[in-house]
């Protein structure tokens, strides 16, 4: 079983005010965009989405509007964005998630992630336990020291920017999640905690319109791809 975790419990602190799940495009909200893209790919079974305490109200009537049917629950978000991941995972056991179940992490504010991207991510964690998507880097890329000279320069054909969906087989996923919990370690993305206990996630290219909203103008980039 392939099981969506969809985090959209973020501040929106870069987008100025700006409440980029809620944030209109063509008369539906940014996270309608980004649920239907799971709520319509084959091999997802179950969505859990994972917000803000204050926005329950908001998604029971999204998810009655939009007539969502794979949203099988509603997470209260956590204090830090893989506190939020840990929730949304320790609901999928209470749902009964098993071994060999595929957990894919999504931002909720990445909307135009693709049907194939999804589906390439999920053959690769089939056979690597763990993948994500993420984009080639396509400018050089400069290494500083503290005083903010050049200390060398990195291989770009080497450098990928991790995007989401990141997926990791369940049981990987409980013994990362619950390591990193015992140990207080926070990564900047779910597969760094897989990789921590031995496993080298696969990468799979991502196209560069799948872009985390982060600053105003991402805004008007995923209304003109939409």
């Amino acid at each position: 079983m392939q099981i969506a975790i969809i985090l959209a419990a973020g501040d929106s602190k870069r987008t100025k005010g700006i409440n980029k799940i809620f944030y209109p495009i063509k008369g539906k909200p940014l996270i309608f965009y980004t649920i239907s893209v799971f709520e319509k790919h084959p091999e997802i079974e179950e969505i859990i989405l994972v917000i803000k305490k204050r926005d329950f109200k908001k998604f029971f009537l999204l998810i009655k509007r939009f007539k969502f049917k794979k949203i099988v629950a509603l997470v209260k978000g956590g204090k830090r964005r893989q506190d939020s991941s840990f929730n949304g995972l320790k609901m999928a056991e209470n749902l009964g998630a098993t071994s060999g179940d595929l957990i894919l992490f999504h931002n909720g504010c990445n909307p135009l992630v693709s049907q194939i991207e999804i589906a390439n991510v999920i053959r690769a964690a089939r056979k690597h336990m763990a993948a994500l998507v993420a984009q080639p880097a396509k400018d050089t890329i400069k290494e500083k020291d503290r005083n903010g000279f050049v200390v060398r320069t990195i291989s770009r054909e080497k450098i990928f920017l991790a995007q989401t969906p990141q997926v990791i087989e369940y049981e990987l996923a409980k013994k990362a999640f619950k390591k990193a919990s015992v140990e207080k370690f926070y990564g900047t993305d779910d597969v760094s905690l897989a990789e921590r206990v031995g496993i080298k996630p696969k990468i799979v290219q991502a196209s560069f319109k799948n872009i985390k909203v982060t600053y105003p103008k991402d805004l008007k980039f995923v209304e003109s791809q939409l």
